[in-house]
């Protein structure tokens, strides 16, 4: 089960109301439950998803086609699924990866840690982004792999990819 742990902006933006938000429950997917933040980035909208376990995250921009309850979940799965492969994961893990996502439901953010860990990395990629001399010129592929690269205190210093990869490849 997929529970993506929404901030206020995402909830609002999505039109959920607090009746429709489930109670989440530790999960036994290898990179358990997602955060979901909304942000600018330069004059575009972007989310953010962070993994509840590893603090692996990526960003996605906001196209023409409306967020919605039915597209979000849609996103952060082709996510996922496309920064493993850019990362050299096997198909075994990306399969470990996916295979308790095939159902979900949105949640509101419960732990303030998980909370500070999402606000930070929204304030990395966008100072990273604009120093890097805005969207239009930055790579922002490398600046979401330099950024899962970076070792983490609530990881003991170890890096969102080894985290990942020891929860995903460990029994290859």
């Amino acid at each position: 089960m997929l529970y993506l742990k929404c901030t206020g902006i995402v909830l609002k933006t999505l039109g959920l109301p607090k009746t429709l938000l489930a109670e989440p429950v530790p999960t036994l997917a290898p990179l358990g439950n997602w955060y979901v933040n909304r942000f600018d980035l330069g004059r575009r909208k972007a989310h953010v998803f962070m993994s509840e376990t590893t603090l692996l995250s990526f960003i996605l921009l906001q196209g023409k086609t409306p967020v919605t309850p039915e597209t979000l979940p849609i996103m952060m799965l082709a996510g996922l699924e496309q920064l493993l492969h850019m990362r050299g994961m096997g198909e075994h893990a990306i399969e470990r990866a996916m295979v308790h996502y095939q159902e979900g439901l949105f949640a509101k953010t419960d732990s303030r840690a998980g909370l500070g860990s999402l606000n930070d990395l929204v304030q990395r990629y966008q100072w990273v982004v604009e120093d890097d001399g805005g969207l239009d010129r930055c790579d922002l592929t490398r600046i979401i792999m330099v950024t899962n690269d970076m070792p983490q205190r609530r990881l003991g210093w170890r890096t969102s990819w080894e985290v990942t990869q020891s929860k995903l490849e460990l029994l290859n």
